[in-house]
C-alpha cells in the first residue's frame, strides 16, 4: 500500500480589535499541491483500477480506450482475449496496485519510439483471490510501460525488461480458454480451472476432490482450510509460468505458496498445479493419491519451514496420499524393494537432490521417503507420526526431532526403519 505525504502548511492570522487589547485567531490550512511523482502516481493508479474494471468485466471498448496509440498490438490483442476470458474466472478480487519497489528505467529505444509527454515503468503488481479456495488476495508482478500524452496516461505494454529483471507472471486466463469448476468441500468451496482440452482431466480432479480433502482432513486434522485451488496447464510454459519451474516427466503435480507469515495465519497463493502430461500420465489410482498428496502440502504448509528436508515433506505428504488405498509395500515401492532384496537395506536417507535427479534415482528417494513415514506409522502410530513431523519440518537438527518424538538418535533411527523395509521388501 503506498502512502502519500501531503505537506501542509499552516499560517497563523491575528487579528487584533481596536477596543481590546484581547487578540483573537483564526487558523487557515492550506494544502500544497502535489509534485509531479504524487500526481503521476495518482494518475496511473486511476489507469490501474480502469483496467483492471474492463479486463474483469470484458468490456472491451473501455479496454481499447486505455491503449496508447503506440502500444504493442501483441499486448493489445493479448488484452482482448484475456478480457474474453477473466469474466468466467469466479474472482473475490481482481486489480492493479502500484507498488513502492525501486523506479525501473524505461529502455531507451521504447521511449524514443513512443514520443510522448512522459513514459514510466512503474512497480505493479496483480492482486487477485479466487472465491471459495483464496481468503486473501495473492500478488504477482506485472512489467508494465504506460505513457502520457495529451495530459492522459495509457497502457503500453507489458512485455519483460529483462535487463532490469522485470517480469510479468502470467495466469491461466493468459493461457487460452478456460473451464472453471467450483466444488463444495470440507469447508467451503473448492475451484479447478484449466483449458478445453482438458476438461475431462478438470472433471476428475473436481469429482475427487470433496474426498481428498475428507481424507488430508481425517489424517491431519481440521486446523487447515480444508478446500483448495487447483490449476491445470496444458504446456510447458504455462505450468513454469505457474510454478516457478519447468516440468518435469517424473513429477505430475507441484504445490506453490506464498511465504508463510510466521503469524499462523492462512497462507496466500497456495495452488495446486498439474503438469501438462498428467492427464495422459495418471491412473484412477494415482490421480487419487497425487491429489491427496499435494492438499497434504497445502494443510502442512503453516508447520513446513522453507529449509525442511524433502524427504521429510514428501515422504510425509506421500504416506498421506496413500493412506487406506489398500496397496501393498511392493507395489507403492517396487524401485525400492527391488534394491532392498538384491543388496540389503537402506542405511541412509535421500538426499535433497536425489528427488530432482531423474529416473531411478528420483524414484527410490520419493519411495524411501514415504517407507520413512509408513515404518513410524506402523511403529509408532500416526499421532506420533504427525509429532515427528512437526518436529522434522520445524527444527533445525533431524537429530533433536528424533530424540525428541522418538527417544532414540538418528543412526538408531535409520538402522530401525532399514530392518522394517528389508521386512516389507521379502
Amino acid at each position: 500500500m503506498v502512502v502519500a505525504i501531503v505537506a501542509v502548511s499552516v499560517v497563523l492570522i491575528h487579528r487584533f480589535d481596536s477596543t481590546s487589547s484581547a487578540g483573537t485567531a483564526d487558523v487557515t490550512v492550506a494544502q500544497a499541491p502535489p509534485t509531479y511523482d504524487q500526481q503521476r502516481r495518482a494518475d496511473v493508479t486511476v489507469l490501474l483500477d480502469q483496467w483492471a474494471r474492463a479486463v474483469r468485466s470484458g468490456d472491451l471498448d473501455a479496454l481499447r480506450e486505455l491503449m496508447d496509440p503506440q502500444a504493442d498490438p501483441d499486448f493489445v490483442e493479448a488484452q482482448m482475449r484475456r478480457a474474453a476470458v477473466v469474466p468466467g474466472v469466479p474472482f473475490a478480487e481482481f486489480g492493479y496496485d502500484l507498488g513502492d519497489d525501486p523506479e525501473t528505467p524505461v529502455p531507451p529505444p521504447i521511449a524514443a519510439a513512443l514520443d510522448s509527454t512522459d513514459v514510466w515503468a512503474p512497480s505493479v503488481y496483480l492482486r487477485y483471490a479466487v472465491t471459495g479456495p483464496d481468503a486473501s488476495p495473492t500478488r504477482r508482478p506485472v512489467s508494465l510501460v504506460v505513457a502520457e500524452r495529451d495530459g492522459r496516461w495509457r497502457l503500453v505494454d507489458d512485455a519483460d525488461l529483462t535487463e532490469y529483471r522485470r517480469h510479468t507472471w502470467r495466469g491461466p486466463w493468459d493461457f487460452g480458454p478456460l473451464t472453471v469448476r467450483s466444488v463444495p468441500t470440507a469447508a467451503g468451496t473448492s475451484v479447478v480451472m484449466g483449458h478445453p482440452d482438458r476438461e475431462q482431466f478438470v472433471e476428475s480432479l473436481a469429482a475427487e476432490l470433496p474426498s481428498a480433502t475428507a481424507a488430508v482432513t481425517d489424517f491431519w486434522g481440521d486446523d487447515w482450510a480444508r478446500d483448495g485451488l487447483v490449476f491445470v496447464a496444458s504446456s510447458a510454459e504455462e505450468f513454469a509460468e505457474l510454478t516457478g519451474s519447468d516440468p518435469s516427466t517424473d513429477v505430475a503435480a507441484v504445490t506453490v505458496s506464498d511465504a508463510v507469515a510466521g503469524d499462523g495465519s492462512r497462507p496466500t497463493g497456495q495452488r495446486v498445479v498439474f503438469g501438462p502430461d498428467a492427464a495422459t500420465r495418471l491412473t484412477a489410482f494415482t490421480v487419487r493419491s497425487v491429489l491427496r498428496h499435494e492438499l497434504t502440502h497445502v494443510a502442512a504448509r503453516t508447520r513446513t519451514s522453507d529449509g525442511t528436508e524433502l524427504w521429510v515433506s514428501e515422504g510425509f505428504a506421500d504416506y498421506s496420499g496413500y493412506r487406506n488405498s489398500g496397496a501393498d509395500f511392493g507395489q507403492l515401492a517396487p524401485t525400492l524393494a527391488a534394491i532392498v532384496a538384491a543388496g540389503g537395506p537402506p542405511t541412509v536417507l535421500p538426499k535433497n537432490e536425489d528427488f530432482g535427479a531423474g529416473g531411478a534415482r528420483s524414484s527410490v528417494a520419493y519411495e524411501s521417503a514415504w517407507s520413512v513415514f509408513a515404518f513410524v506409522a506402523d511403529r509408532f502410530g500416526e499421532s506420533t507420526l504427525r509429532s515427528l513431523y512437526e518436529a522434522l519440518a520445524s527444527e533445525s537438527s533431524t537429530d533433536s526431532a528424533f530424540a525428541s518424538v522418538l527417544g532414540s538418535d538418528r543412526a538408531q533411527f535409520v538402522a530401525s526403519w532399514g530392518d522394517w523395509v528389508a521386512r516389507q521388501a521379502r
